[in-house]
């Protein structure tokens, strides 16, 4: 069996003032307080030093602090069971005597405990002192802050005498309350628990997951979101993963920890210490905390407002509000008042009998009365709230306000302002005529905010209300919704309520926006588009839909000028761009000419090659913001957001981010997971996992993707896989026939990293004819898309078909520049082994490989090295196996013990033991005792 082992990560410093203190063998004996706030770790630090002490010969009586005669009748207890362990040894009178006073005293009742408590006590500590003569004794006694004043002071009379006796005493305690103060005061050391570092938090995650797998850093980064200064609180931290784990949050995603849904707060445990402070205040305590979490903050001068907002008077709120910063629930910086930490809001929000909306309406009805009454009110904080509130309260202040709020906000503030006007739009009814006026700027606002899931919904639920049955059935214009002046603005709303569902990816929805097109077809004159439009939804082919919908609008703006600011031939252009930029040059060359006529300046030379290298791995965030510059904000929860970043981390070798955001598309909010960016994401998280030689998790991601769906990319990891499990052959077989299919269904952009891979391919198969022919495909391919990518891969495919030194040297540096890193590694092996001098590429391939992660990839540089008889840098990895004597120092340094203790314990000198450790940290890519004790622990280190 493997021995048990003991781990308390981050108290280093702790445990050594303990040791010295259990170690020192003076006859005269201390007194520790050990402080911290409940789930500090005060019980995980003495029962790790209990452990280490026992191997040492220390006799170790533990007893929790409850009623004074309970608490030394335990503690007389484990005094007899020492006793009777060793009945072959003669004990002195004056033990016996004690012993027998104690059994005597010992209270069989209320009364006499209370009678006998002081003689009891001073017989006990007198058996106590005795034993210390035989052998070392440490009490721990914990939680004395929670005994009453008598026990209290019966406990520190005994704690005397005991410490007079040589023996060394550990008490524990909370940091708050009256009674420890006594303890404090006679304590030879006070020890304040700090909270843990978060580098040793992050440590423990995997342990306290509960689930046999590392922990994926969005856990790690909602945890810190939401305790804040309790993420240093291990019991606090482990609490919280338990309700997570209790919830099913906690779901394993490609062998890691993760969270369900990602982005989405976390909330206290039920049964954390913070919310039963809240819970002693009664309902108000309550109430006023969850009004302070849905205002965000509140100054001191606005407590009426809080006052409302927890539906209490403002005595009680006042009351309550100086108990709960008393307790630090709640914090006063500087006059304004704020939860310091937000999962505390989260989990009174579940249990809150008021809804965030009904809140913010009651202090909407507050500031109403204020103006009616003439009192000043801010009218910001009035339209922050409206916009908030559920109701609409019957009369057009509100609105009026929002709007006027908005329209002073609207350069300075866009995505409050775009707030503002949504929450007026939608209380806008019948016959007011602003409503025309104002969805143009709402809709404008919305996209530069990036809230294209949101505005998606809003126009949603606008544009079904301009739709009404006829009395034959059909569907034509509701005029009676809304006041719609031609069709004009309802054209445009249609337009934009596409573009948002485009760009969310939410093409089965596009349907109903064909309902609404179909009823003003005839009138603006485009019929034909509109049945073209509606067939390619009806097949739901992405790439048709674009183009069908940038030929709608076109067709639906023949006529010169827009309506309002909404700049409908713009996006007719941008979206005609985008259907364009996976076809060959020449079309997206004359798309690109009708975007900058329609929007002058938006779009570089540069930014041209970019846009065109980005749809080869359909980063469509990329592409938008390359479009439209400051304007485009994607949400940073999106799809396309984080899928952008997944292709970032990719290209810059970061690969634990983009396969962590790649899970994170796994967790999120929708109820499935079948969008284009998930399927793409998986296909990048394959290929890392594959190049990482972790072949059985690359499978599980590719089983994830349609066999037939997202072309080129998608077969590029695939035959990567088939190459790397040692099927070149199939991998060039269904490799050629992939290309072959893609090419001639026109989606041609992307496709050179098949084709390079394949070449590749052809020449370990010394199937020099096919890699020929293969490269002629791929300077046609170049010939006809004209990208950055294809022009590099024909530069470094060519120069290791032809041994073109110059021309891999182009090649690589066009990679460097374009920020790929993979592209640069696989340069640098071909140049490794054709350069004159190959050390600095091969040095610098293998960099990149280890920065990957890749030990398949670092294993080439290693071989290509060694062929060409170059040194290999200085190495720090890990290596697989650790010797029996190195699992032994990590064994005993997870423990915590220092290196003396070691060498003690291995029977080495310290500076042995020094020396060994000094080559593991070197060899592990560790820094320090705490690092190497959580790699181990992370399974990342394997004992002979």
């Amino acid at each position: 069996m493997p021995r048990k082992r003991t781990v308390v990560i981050g108290r280093d410093e702790q445990l050594e003032l303990l040791d010295g203190a259990v170690s020192d063998t003076g006859d005269t004996g201390s007194l520790i307080m050990v402080r911290g706030p409940g789930g500090s770790g005060k019980s995980a630090l003495l029962d790790a030093a209990e452990k280490r002490w026992s191997k040492w010969g220390v006799r170790t009586f533990s007893i929790a602090a409850v009623a004074a005669p309970r608490m030394f009748d335990v503690l007389f207890d484990a005094v007899r069971l020492r006793i009777d362990e060793q009945q072959d040894v003669p004990w002195p009178p004056g033990m016996l005597e004690a012993v027998a006073a104690c059994t005597q005293l010992r209270p069989r009742d209320r009364k006499g405990a209370e009678h006998n408590l002081l003689p009891f006590g001073y017989e006990l500590t007198r058996a106590l002192a005795h034993l210390a003569h035989r052998e070392r004794i440490v009490v721990l006694i914990e939680d004395v802050d929670r005994l009453d004043r008598k026990s209290a002071l019966a406990l520190s009379l005994l704690v005397l005498g005991v410490r007079a006796a040589g023996i060394v005493v550990i008490t524990t305690g909370s940091t708050h309350h009256g009674v420890l103060e006594q303890f404090v005061r006679s304590a030879d050391v006070t020890m304040d628990l700090p909270p843990l570092r978060n580098a040793d938090i992050v440590a423990l995650l995997s342990r306290w997951a509960g689930m046999s797998a590392p922990v994926d850093p969005t856990v790690t980064n909602a945890l810190l979101a939401g305790l804040g200064p309790l993420f240093g609180n291990p019991g606090t931290v482990r609490s919280t993963l338990r309700a997570l784990r209790d919830e099913g949050r906690l779901v394993l995603v490609d062998e890691h920890v993760c969270l369900r849904p990602a982005g989405e707060p976390v909330a206290l445990a039920d049964d954390h210490e913070l919310l039963a402070a809240v819970r002693d205040c009664g309902p108000g305590g309550a109430a006023v905390v969850w009004g302070i979490a849905v205002l965000g903050e509140v100054a001191v001068h606005d407590l009426p407002m809080l006052a409302v907002a927890a539906d209490t008077d403002l005595r009680s709120c006042g009351r309550v509000l100086d108990r709960l910063v008393r307790q630090d629930v709640v914090r006063d910086q500087d006059g304004v008042l704020r939860i310091p930490v937000p999962a505390l809001g989260v989990a009174l929000g579940r249990a809150a009998v008021r809804p965030p909306r009904t809140v913010h309406a009651a202090i909407v009805r507050y500031l109403l009365d204020r103006i009616e009454d003439g009192a000043p009110v801010d009218r910001a904080v009035l339209a922050h709230h409206s916009a908030r509130a559920e109701s609409e309260f019957g009369h057009r202040g509100p609105v009026d306000t929002l709007i006027d709020e908005a329209d002073r906000m609207v350069d300075s503030d866009t995505a409050r302002a775009a707030d503002w006007y949504r929450a007026a739009v939608h209380r806008l009814v019948g016959a007011d005529r602003r409503w025309a006026g104002l969805l143009p700027t709402m809709l404008r606002l919305q996209l530069s905010a990036g809230r294209q899931h949101e505005l998606a919904d809003d126009l949603s639920a606008v544009a079904s209300t301009l739709l009404a049955p006829d009395e034959d059935g059909t569907t034509s214009v509701a005029r009676s919704a809304y006041p719609v002046s031609g069709d004009a603005l309802l054209f445009e709303v249609t337009v934009w309520w596409g573009a948002a569902l485009l760009h969310e990816q939410r093409i089965a929805e596009l349907r109903d926006s064909v309902r609404v097109f179909e009823a003003v077809a005839v009138r603006r004159g485009c019929a034909d588009e509109v049945r073209r439009f509606s067939a390619a939804v009806s097949r739901g082919e992405s790439r048709e839909v674009f183009s069908a919908f940038s030929a709608l609008i076109t067709a639906g703006t023949a006529e010169p000028g827009t309506t309002g600011d909404l700049r409908v031939h713009s996006l007719g252009a941008l979206l005609s761009l985008m259907s364009a930029l996976d076809g060959d040059d020449n079309r997206f060359q004359r798309a690109r000419a009708a975007w900058e006529a329609s929007a002058p300046g938006e779009l570089t030379g540069p930014e041209a090659t970019c846009l065109r290298d980005a749809v080869g791995v359909g980063d469509y965030a990329a592409v938008l913001r390359l479009l439209l510059g400051r304007h485009y904000q994607p949400h940073r929860e999106g799809a396309l957001h984080r899928y952008h970043h997944v292709v970032s981390a990719y290209h810059s070798g970061d690969w634990d981010t983009a396969l962590s955001e790649a899970r994170a598309l796994e967790t999120g909010r929708g109820p499935t997971h079948t969008g284009p960016t998930h399927h793409l994401a998986r296909v990048i998280a394959a290929e890392i996992c594959s190049a990482r030689g972790d072949f059985d998790r690359a499978e599980r991601w590719l089983h994830r993707v349609p066999p037939l769906a997202y072309g080129h990319l998608a077969s590029w990891a695939r035959c990567g896989l088939l190459h790397r499990k040692g099927r070149t052959a199939e991998a060039v077989t269904v490799g050629r026939r992939d290309y072959e299919r893609y090419r001639d269904h026109g989606t041609v952009v992307g496709s050179e990293r098949l084709l390079a891979r394949l070449i590749d391919y052809s020449l370990r198969l010394d199937d020099d004819a096919g890699a020929r022919g293969l490269f002629d495909e791929l300077r046609a391919l170049d010939e006809r898309v004209r990208t950055g990518s294809s022009r590099e891969m024909v530069l470094i495919t060519g120069g290791a078909l032809h041994a073109d030194v110059g021309s891999l040297r182009v090649g690589v540096e066009l990679a460097r520049q374009r920020g790929d890193a993979y592209r640069v590694a696989c340069g640098c092996a071909v140049l490794g082994a054709l350069a004159d001098d190959p050390q600095p590429w091969l040095h610098e391939g293998y960099a990149l490989t280890k920065r990957f992660g890749s030990p398949v990839g670092r294993g080439v540089f290693t071989d290509l090295m060694r062929a060409s008889g170059v040194a290999p840098p200085r190495s720090r990895s890990p290596r697989s196996v650790l010797s029996t004597t190195e699992s032994t120092i990590i064994d005993l340094v997870s423990d915590g013990y220092t290196n003396r203790q070691i060498a003690i314990a291995m029977q080495v000198s310290v500076k042995t033991v020094e020396s060994r450790l000094t080559r593991l940290f070197d060899r592990t890519d560790c820094r320090s005792r705490v690092e190497l004790a959580a790699a181990r622990l992370e399974g990342r280190l394997v004992r002979a």
